[in-house]
């Protein structure tokens, strides 16, 4: 028998922690009573309960860090499509807003310890580059 479940969409909604992962009773409940409380809907209140945030006083705590809900969540699923494409991302229709951004994110992060990365090899690559200079030069 086939699963017929839109993970991707429950997912998306909040109604599922991951792909083919259903929410633990503590969790599920924390889902909900955190909705109850702040009248925000489950899938604004999920990505802190899959970082394990589940209290009210935690969840308003941790409201609003960008370590816990990726920014890029607020723009539009085309919007994020059109960010991977542009970052040489190759995603179809299929993939869900939170993978986008996630992969989004990462891209992002692995471009910028790349470039800190050649900033910091840059005095030690103009060493090398200028002995052999010299070392040629010398021979002539």
């Amino acid at each position: 028998m086939s699963n017929l479940l839109d993970w991707g969409k429950l997912v998306s909604q909040g109604r599922a922690k991951a792909h083919g992962i259903s929410w633990s009773n503590e969790e599920g409940s924390a889902l909900f009573t955190i909705a109850r409380a702040t009248g925000k809907n489950i899938a604004e209140i999920a990505p802190y309960i899959r970082k394990g945030i589940l209290t009210l006083g935690a969840f308003e705590k941790a409201q609003g860090s960008s370590e816990i809900v990726n920014p890029l969540l607020k723009l539009s699923k085309d919007d994020l499509l059109k960010k991977a494409e542009a970052a040489g991302i190759s995603a179809s229709s299929d993939a869900t807003k939170e993978v986008l951004a996630q992969v989004i994110s990462e891209t992002g992060e692995v471009k910028e310890e790349v470039k800190e990365k050649v900033e910091e090899a840059k005095p030690e690559v103009k060493k090398k580059v200028s002995k052999v200079v010299k070392k040629k030069t010398s021979k002539k």
